[in-house]
């Protein structure tokens, strides 16, 4: 994590029960929240990626979040600093760049970290100008891995052609989208793109192609790449460039796809045992599977080994999102209550 790694965390032990949840399994339906007591307290910021599945808590729970992307949520969460959209104190966050540990937190308590849900980060693209194949668009690795690192700048291009077995446009520029801000989206992706685009991972990488812009929450891209802020700006700036492809969170486009028209469809990527694969909440969960849990610290865990997954069905970028909160709280009936709700917003799922 590149906010706080260089700072050292304490640890408070005490016990204060803030919620009291009640989860009731409706017969031949999805986990259903049947009775709930109210928190006392619920303030919480991070990453834009679980925004859908917060503010579909939010019916449900009395919470307010304030997605502002994974590293201003961390910041005001052990800073105790107020978000424009969330007032003190801050008592929970989501990041999907996991925390090292040695963060000093405002006030010395210790804090709790978990992986709440599996995210996939999809290509979403413009369909104007474009002809897509009736089994949708397919990228492989050294065409998705070119078109992020800005070696391919036209949807005409051969790799992308001989991916689909034809002609995909004759003549439609690339604009990419990017996330302008602290992102916890652009830290899979980026982890992603630093692993499978190299020519260890993908032979016959063109060098053009091989990834060396680093990892993490902001990297440098292009400049010709267009910036926009959070997920939901992602899919608007997509929306509106024809040519237009970026990177966005499953559950933040299925948001946007049931409210608008046309809707913005996601590529098929080849992952790393060479099949082209949707993004889906199975896949995402297959993906998360072939990971490792790591606890670390005292109340730390997080899931390593999901850079480039393995499995045949595994969607390629996939990670965790991370809920962190203070030791001295409890968030367990919340987190359960966030894991039944998750896979019908198109997340994974965690162990």
């Amino acid at each position: 994590m590149a906010f706080y790694r260089d700072r050292q965390l304490t640890n408070l032990a005490s016990s204060v029960s803030v919620f009291a949840i009640t989860i009731g399994l409706v017969v031949g339906q999805s986990a259903t929240l049947i009775s709930l007591a109210a928190p006392s307290v619920a303030n919480g910021a991070g990453a834009t990626t679980v925004n859908a599945l917060f503010t579909a808590l939010k019916s449900k729970l009395q919470l307010t979040y304030d997605a502002v992307g994974s590293g201003a949520g961390l910041k005001a969460f052990f800073a105790q600093t107020p978000t424009a959209g969330i007032p003190k104190p801050i008592t929970f966050a989501d990041s999907d760049d996991p925390v090292a540990g040695t963060e000093k937190v405002t006030g010395g308590r210790g804090y709790v970290q978990v992986p709440l849900v599996g995210v996939g980060i999809t290509l979403a693209f413009n369909t104007k100008g474009l002809t897509v194949p009736a089994a949708g668009l397919k990228l492989s690795r050294a065409s998705y891995c070119g078109i992020l690192n800005g070696s391919i700048t036209n949807w005409s291009n051969k790799s992308i052609s001989a991916d689909n077995g034809g002609q995909i446009a004759l003549n439609v520029p690339i604009k990419v989208v990017r996330r302008a801000d602290s992102s916890g989206s652009t830290f899979i992706l980026s982890s992603h793109l630093n692993t499978a685009c190299k020519p260890a991972a993908t032979t016959g990488i063109p060098a053009a192609n091989v990834w060396n812009r680093g990892v993490g929450t902001t990297v440098n891209w292009p400049s010709t790449f267009i910036g926009a802020t959070g997920g939901g700006g992602v899919v608007t700036a997509i929306a509106s460039n024809p040519g237009g492809i970026g990177y966005v969170d499953n559950a933040t486009l299925l948001t946007y796809n049931k409210v608008n028209k046309p809707q913005l469809p996601s590529a098929l990527l080849l992952n790393k045992a060479g099949k082209y694969i949707a993004v889906s909440p199975a896949s995402i969960t297959a993906a998360i599977k072939d990971g490792k849990v790591v606890k670390y610290g005292t109340n730390l865990t997080r899931i390593d080994d999901l850079t480039d997954p393995k499995s045949a069905s595994s969607y390629p970028i996939s990670g965790a999102t991370y809920f962190l909160y203070y030791s001295d709280l409890d968030f367990k009936g919340f987190i359960t209550a966030a894991k039944a709700l998750a896979p019908s917003l198109g997340y994974g799922s965690v162990p």
